[in-house]
This record gives structure tokens, sequence and C-alpha cells, in this order.
């Protein structure tokens, strides 16, 4: 905190040095609702338009190049978006990031669209310290009290003009923009290194993976492979068409207008809700949903055994899990009920890393993807010993650790920049670190 005498106070902003004082952001300029159409407008040259998802995914405190654009014809449909406004998201998914907002860079003519705001700064506030302000931990507080709605949030051009803006006087917001231009590049730079970091320590662990999956963890003779997925391939593997070493499996939903199948049950039936938690995941322990004895008694379904591998063929095609008890299935899955001779951890680890490039050249369907079970049917894959098989399996499991070991670290460091980042912005912007050296 800094010991120059306090002047103004506020819940959330704190005490604010002497010769500052807080304006609410109406006072500080003009706010228009945006209006326009929607992405369908959008084309691949013409006027720059800024819309309010942009500004959640593409920008952060300023919008020096254009994310979209739309013909002359439509841009007189939507708002002018002048250079130095602001633009703010006047909808989103939760009160945490509603108001978002991005300080426009861009020539004009611009234009923004609907569900949004523009406001227009006068010469009493600088735009690029309003920026960084409105984006500190104290102003994404204010506007997700002032926003509405749950299932989409929603935030006003009257409730963000009442937010109370911390105003130094307006050389020293220059100095402060400019200051955190500096040290905010620096952390971005730093973040973008790790980030880096982290998509060559994913690309190591595939490699590795589908290497080893495929040559087994000792360097042996090798022979051509008929596999179009995998060039070479140790002499003494086979290669086998899966249903020889598995039973396919298709799912089935019996019928939803039965509620007793489907209230208060225990039987876990995996769906196409269980697909996100399938990413990474070896073995699934249970299911968003369940389905009752009567169930899969009276239906097509099946209740097929623990370590069933199972690998979703619509929508998200590829994911794929191991049963990890007795479950059954939806259509949107196919499964493999392994043999004596196959380890399911072994073909979970062909079906996640080595054989995924292959599964994807399966794929057909434009709105939804899919997988055919002729497909699936005609699957060949290489097949080790099993004693080989559950050594490549352990193998890959300590080797695997290690780097998902390093990328947790990285991730928390960039989580841990961040918050940095945002912290620095907040002590910045209500004088409460480097004052006297900043102003």
């Amino acid at each position: 905190m800094s010991d120059v005498p306090q002047f103004a106070v506020d819940p959330w902003l704190g005490p604010l040095p002497a010769g500052w004082t807080i304006k609410r952001l109406g006072a500080l300029g003009q706010l228009i609702k945006g209006r326009g159409g929607s992405k369908e407008d959008n084309r691949d040259a013409g006027v720059p338009v800024v819309r309010y998802g942009d500004l959640y995914t593409k920008f952060d405190i300023t919008i020096a190049e254009p994310a979209a654009f739309v013909s002359e014809e439509d841009a007189a449909k939507y708002t002018s978006l002048a250079k130095h406004s602001l633009v703010f998201a006047a909808s989103g998914e939760s009160a945490e990031d509603i108001g978002k907002s991005a300080l426009s860079l861009l020539a004009e003519p611009a234009v923004v669209g609907g569900d949004a705001v523009v406001f227009h700064p006068d010469d009493e506030i600088d735009p690029l310290y309003l920026a960084y302000t409105l984006e500190s931990t104290p102003m994404r507080s204010y506007k997700a009290i002032r926003s509405t709605g749950f299932t989409v949030v929603h935030i006003s051009a009257g409730k963000l003009k009442t937010l109370p803006i911390p105003c130094p006087p307006r050389p020293a917001q220059r100095v402060i923009a400019d200051y955190l231009d500096r040290e905010t590049a620096r952390i971005d730079m730093l973040i973008e290194e790790q980030q880096r970091l982290i998509e060559m320590l994913h690309e190591r662990r595939f490699a590795l993976r589908t290497h080893v999956a495929l040559h087994g963890t000792t360097s042996v003779e090798e022979i051509e492979s008929p596999l179009p997925w995998a060039r070479v391939l140790p002499v003494r593997w086979r290669v086998v068409p899966l249903t020889s070493v598995a039973d396919l499996e298709s799912g089935h939903t019996p019928s939803r207008s039965r509620e007793d199948w489907w209230t208060d049950c225990y039987i876990p039936w995996v769906s196409l809700h269980d697909v996100g938690t399938m990413r990474g995941t070896k073995y699934l322990q249970d299911t968003a949903q369940h389905i009752s004895d009567a169930g899969i008694a009276n239906s097509s379904a099946r209740l097929l055994p623990a370590r069933t591998v199972v690998l979703s063929r619509d929508a998200t095609v590829g994911r794929t899990a191991i049963m990890g008890i007795p479950m059954a299935t939806s259509q949107h899955f196919a499964a493999w009920v392994c043999g004596p001779l196959l380890d399911p951890e072994y073909l979970w680890v062909l079906f996640q890393d080595a054989m995924q490039p292959f599964v994807d050249s399966f794929q057909n369907g434009s709105t939804i993807r899919t997988i055919g079970m002729g497909d699936l049917k005609a699957f060949r894959i290489p097949l080790p010993p099993l004693d080989e098989q559950r050594r490549i399996v352990a193998y890959l499991d300590d080797e695997t650790a290690k780097i998902d070991g390093l990328i947790a670290e990285t991730e928390r460091f960039i989580e841990l920049s961040k918050e940095r980042r945002s912290a620095l912005i907040t002590a910045a912007v209500t004088g409460q670190v480097g004052v006297r050296e900043v102003v």
C-alpha cells in the first residue's frame, strides 16, 4: 500500500492517493447500445465489425486487428465504432465475465454488432487507462453485481453507467497506462512461452505413446506393416482383425417414455454426456446417467463387463475409455469386450493415440460427424504377445506421468502469471503500487 496521503475511498477500490477522485462511468463519456445483424453477415473483407462474443475469445485490453468483416451495405445496419471508443459485451455466460470490454484501435470506418455497448470517452479520461481500469478485479466485481440472468447473463448501458472509476490526474492516467502496457507485455510474453512449452510437451506425449505402442519398449527387427497408420512393426508381432480378439458390441437407448427405467437407477449408462469426462481418462468409473435392470432386460441394451473398451462414434468421434465397472452404452458408442489375447489397456492406448488419425479418416457427415459400425468391424490392429502388451502399458504409464507432471507444473505457472497480471493492473489503477515511480 502506498504511503501517499489518502483521499477518495471506495469499498472495493480501497483508499486512493491524494489528488485522485472517483467518478461514475456515465460522467466520463457517452454510452450507446450496439445494434446489428448476426454472424451470417460476416465476410472475408469489408468493414471491420466487433461482435460481443469476440470480446471474450479474441480480444484482451485492445482491439488492434479486426476479427470479422461485413459488407459496406450491411454495415449501415450496425452501430458505428469510432477509434479509441470502448466496447462492452452486454451478454455472456457468467456474471464473473459479463461486461468484458476492450479499447478499439481499429481505423474507421468500423462497426459493432448487437448485444454490445459502445462507450465514447470524453477528454477527461485516457481511453487506454480506462480500458485497463475496466478489466481490473474491482471493476469485474462491480459489473458482476450489476448483471441479471442465469443461463444467459446481461448487463445494460444504464448499469454500466454507474460503475465507479478511479480517476488520477489526466497526465498520470497516460503514465499508468504506458506502465501497464510494458509490464503486461512482459508477462504475456512469458505466458506465451509457457503455452508453447505445453504444446511441445503434448506433442512429445503423443509421439512417445504412438511410437511405443507400435514398436515396443526395446529395439528389435521390424518389417513393413500392412496397416495404413503404421509404417513398420516388430517382426514378431501379428496384424489381426480387431473382431478376432474382441467382441464388438453396439449400444442402444431404451425407451425414454418408461420413467421407471431411468429414475433412481444404479447401472451406469455411457452416453454423449460422458464424452468430456473421457478426455484423457483411462478408466470410466461412473456416468452422468443410469438405467435400471428392467431397462436392460426389456430392450436391446446390454450390460457389458468391466474392462470393456468404449469408443464414441458420433459427435466427438474417437473419445475412448475403459469401463471400470459393468456398464451399458447408448447407440453413440461402440464397445469391445477383449478376449484372452488382448489387454484392454493396450487397446485403449491404440485408440487414444496411435489409431486416432486413422479413426479421424473414417468420419463422415458435416453437421454431425459419425463413424459407422461397418467401418469399425473392419479395424485391424497390431497384436504383440500379451506379456509385451502389458510391458508397453506399464512403461507408458510411467513415462506419461512424468510428462503430465511437467504439463501440470507449467499450467500452474501460467495461472500464477495470470493472477499476477490481474493483481498488477488492479494495483496500478488504484494507486496501490509504484505510485511515486509510475506517476
